[in-house]
């Protein structure tokens, strides 16, 4: 019965048809934006010689490198810490079905609960899965919670948190929560991995035990047992393993946010202008600060709202019209989009391996 209970909800989270829903916000988003710049696209004449060229050629390639960079660092470190027992066909499934199931869900639940599943059905002990699993999501938000100060070390908070030149605080206040829950789980995560799991386990019980939050007990639950196994895997390893996660995340993240650097020098009329190291790292940072917003997006994979923000909060660097509609076309497409058509190829084929009735019968 929960081998049953397993694979209804498995199928359930996978189901191809789940891309429908974000790829209807999205292109909400871009309908938005196209009516928002109607007036700038309609009176505009196009020099589309300025855009075609070698130069915009070279961005981008450079922002398909970084596309590509981005998942074979996560690959990277998936196979570190697995102890190179996965295989590249192996890393490269569980890599594209993360991405696929952090696309059709909500951005705060993303694609972990599923993640684990995956590294176990590619043969390894669920415990370790668990493992890896706790220990990735520890590292991204171990890149957020230190990426912030750094950032506030290079620019100022009312750069970086300006909307089309203006201070907002707004935004600011929305990724004052997000930050701070980020901050709150990441210290969870590291007292219930490294000082004492057993008591982040007994606290994650005992709140979850409250009768308004009761609808989450059995997650919670889970996740405490999570963290305890996590932490008996994992705690004795070295600094040298650490640091090494520590490279891959960091890369990984800086590829994603190096893709919208490198289209926006791509199309840019005026791109001399953008080569500051100031500038560069200002469009980084406030990609930063846009993945941290994106929590609280209702949408799956926060669809048609993070079209929407990013032409007012990056569109700044952008010329307007259709320019600045292209550029987060090709964005989406490379960071989000691809995800989905290959996860909607991937994931029947991954239900039917694990879940058919053929392989069941083979297992027993």
């Amino acid at each position: 019965m929960a081998n049953q209970t397993t694979e209804a909800s498995v199928s359930k989270r996978l189901k191809p048809s789940h891309i429908i829903l974000p790829i209807l916000f999205g292109f909400a988003g871009i309908v938005w934006m196209f009516c928002s710049e109607f007036s700038e696209i309609k009176d505009a004449e196009i020099p589309f010689e300025k855009y075609l060229n070698g130069y915009t050629v070279l961005f981008l390639f450079l922002a398909l490198l970084a596309v590509a960079i981005r998942d074979l660092s996560g690959m990277g470190r998936l196979y570190l810490l697995s102890e190179k027992q996965l295989s590249f066909h192996s890393l490269f499934r569980i890599r594209m079905l993360y991405e696929f199931t952090s696309a059709i869900t909500p951005s705060a639940a993303g694609g972990s609960t599923l993640e684990m599943l995956f590294i176990h059905k590619e043969g390894v002990k669920f415990g370790k899965s668990t493992a890896i699993t706790i220990i990735s999501l520890f590292f991204d938000e171990l890149f957020f919670v230190i990426g912030f100060p750094i950032l506030l070390l290079i620019l100022p908070i009312d750069l970086l948190f300006a909307v089309e030149g203006t201070f907002s605080a707004a935004i600011l206040s929305v990724f004052a929560i997000a930050y701070l829950s980020k901050v709150a789980w990441l210290v969870v995560l590291f007292i219930g991995i490294f000082i004492k799991p057993s008591t982040i386990s007994w606290i994650i019980q005992k709140v979850f035990s409250l009768r308004i939050l009761k609808r989450w007990r059995i997650g919670a639950y889970r996740t405490a047992i999570d963290v305890k196994e996590c932490s008996r895997n994992m705690r004795h390893k070295s600094i040298v393993f650490w640091l090494k996660n520590l490279g891959y995340s960091v890369l990984m993240w800086v590829s994603r946010f190096t893709v919208v650097n490198f289209l926006i020098m791509a199309f840019n009329q005026s791109t001399e202008s953008l080569m500051s190291f100031t500038t560069q790292f200002l469009i980084l940072g406030r990609q930063l600060v846009l993945m941290v917003v994106m929590l609280v997006a209702p949408t799956p994979g926060a669809s048609g709202f993070i079209e929407v923000l990013f032409n007012s909060y990056l569109g700044e660097f952008i010329p307007k019209g259709i320019v600045l509609l292209l550029i987060t076309a090709i964005w989406r497409i490379l960071i989000y989009y691809n995800y989905l058509l290959i996860g909607a190829v991937l994931a029947p084929r991954w239900i039917n391996r694990n879940y058919s009735k053929k392989n069941k019968s083979v297992t027993k």
